[in-house]
């Protein structure tokens, strides 16, 4: 009710802590009329980022998980969001979901949030033994040079089963190169992939460490 309260309403995110130095703010069943309800209303694609606003500078990080559409939803986290992380399985109607996809991020761009940039592609449910899993993959790496993870994310049972369990697989299992650990070890990998880039482009850009991540502490 929090986020949909955010989305129609346009006012100051709630807190909710939940582990120390993360912030959750969850979503529930009332999201789901979220979207019916924006469709008639003015500013309906920027109800996130003006709910965001106030908050923003009390965080390094503030990562949004949307559904696996291009509806309304979706659009106000590209609205609100200066970067994307694109999650693209290793399936053929994925792929033209993801071609899709940079369609509207190039749309939003042009139109409502200039700053919104692709940050990285993440290959997920791979199968190498697959053909057409390795197709998909090399399609997306054509499509978006240098954007795609080096780490890829196997089609894992453990993986899946997750949820079932309710916790995180990377919470669930201790991070290991086979068994029920093998799914954790790969995305803490990738996590650790994500954290290099940021700091390759703090570099870049000549954005300096803020003490508090230097010291671990908040």
């Amino acid at each position: 009710m929090q986020k949909a309260f955010i989305l129609r309403q346009g006012k100051k995110a709630p807190k909710n802590l939940e582990i120390k130095n993360l912030w959750l703010l969850p979503s529930d069943i009332h999201l789901s009329g979220a979207e019916i309800e924006l469709s008639h209303k003015i500013g309906r694609e920027t109800r996130l980022r003006e709910g965001l606003e106030p908050i923003i500078d009390e965080f390094d990080y503030i990562i949004i998980d949307t559904p696996p559409s291009l509806g309304l939803l979706s659009i106000n986290a590209m609205c609100a969001a200066n970067w994307v992380m694109v999650p693209v399985q290793a399936e053929y109607y994925a792929l033209e979901g993801f071609s899709m996809l940079m369609n509207s991020i190039k749309m939003i761009q042009k139109r409502i949030n200039r700053s919104l940039k692709i940050f990285g592609v993440a290959m997920t449910m791979v199968d190498a033994r697959s053909k057409l899993s390795r197709h998909v993959c090399t399609e997306v790496a054509r499509k978006i040079p240098n954007k795609v993870f080096n780490t890829t994310i196997r089609r894992l049972v453990k993986v899946a089963e997750a949820p079932w369990s309710g916790a995180p697989t990377v919470l669930l299992n201790e991070p290991r190169a086979s068994g029920a650990g093998a799914g954790s070890l790969e995305y803490w990998t990738l996590a650790k992939e994500f954290h290099n880039r940021v700091q390759e482009m703090r570099r870049e850009f000549g954005v300096k460490e803020h003490p508090r991540l230097l010291s671990g502490r908040r």
